[in-house]
């Protein structure tokens, strides 16, 4: 079960540049990875609940998502890229049934296998899960592959110097 939200990571204070607006930006990803790529930014919005026109920008986004049919999880992984610090995945966050599926506080891009959650988790047409990315633009400059590019504002995108938030559950149906 794919599990995406939105990525909307401004400029890091003190960075300044065309790419640090928004629109250029989303305008960018367009021009590298095709129309498709603008559905998919626009999409998420959409899909999590925000804005098309003013979408939440910061440095957390989450998205939370309905089990579509009874499933049993076994497994979780996480995906993001190099602007990654944090990503956790929570099934029926804030009720009784809460159960921690994924909290990963120290991402590392080269460690994304999935882990096992322990004992199996049965969960119900309806359930909810959500997931939730923490970025930090500040890595820009101190990461080698990145700190040649000029600064800009982030969003979903396929290149490593773009980002993604994707939680990855593995299931059987319940």
């Amino acid at each position: 079960m794919l599990l995406p939200a939105p990525v909307e990571l401004p400029c890091a204070p003190g960075e300044y540049g065309v790419l640090c607006q928004r629109s250029w930006a989303v305008a960018d990803v367009i021009k590298r990875f095709g129309q498709q790529a603008g559905f998919t930014i626009a999409g998420l919005q959409v899909l999590c609940g925000g804005s098309l026109t003013k979408p939440k920008a910061g440095a957390t986004q989450t998205c939370k998502r309905s089990v579509p049919r009874a499933v049993t999880v076994y497994s979780a992984a996480g995906h993001m890229h190099l602007l990654g610090r944090k990503i956790k995945i929570v099934a029926n966050a804030g009720t009784a049934r809460a159960r921690t599926l994924l909290d990963n506080t120290n991402w590392d891009f080269d460690s994304q296998g999935a882990k096992s959650i322990g004992a199996p988790l049965d969960l119900n047409a309806g359930d909810q899960i959500s997931i939730t990315c923490t970025h930090d633009s500040s890595l820009r400059k101190k990461l080698p592959e990145l700190a040649e590019l000029p600064s800009r504002y982030v969003v979903w995108g396929e290149g490593t110097s773009d980002e993604m938030c994707l939680g990855i559950l593995l299931y059987t149906r319940g």
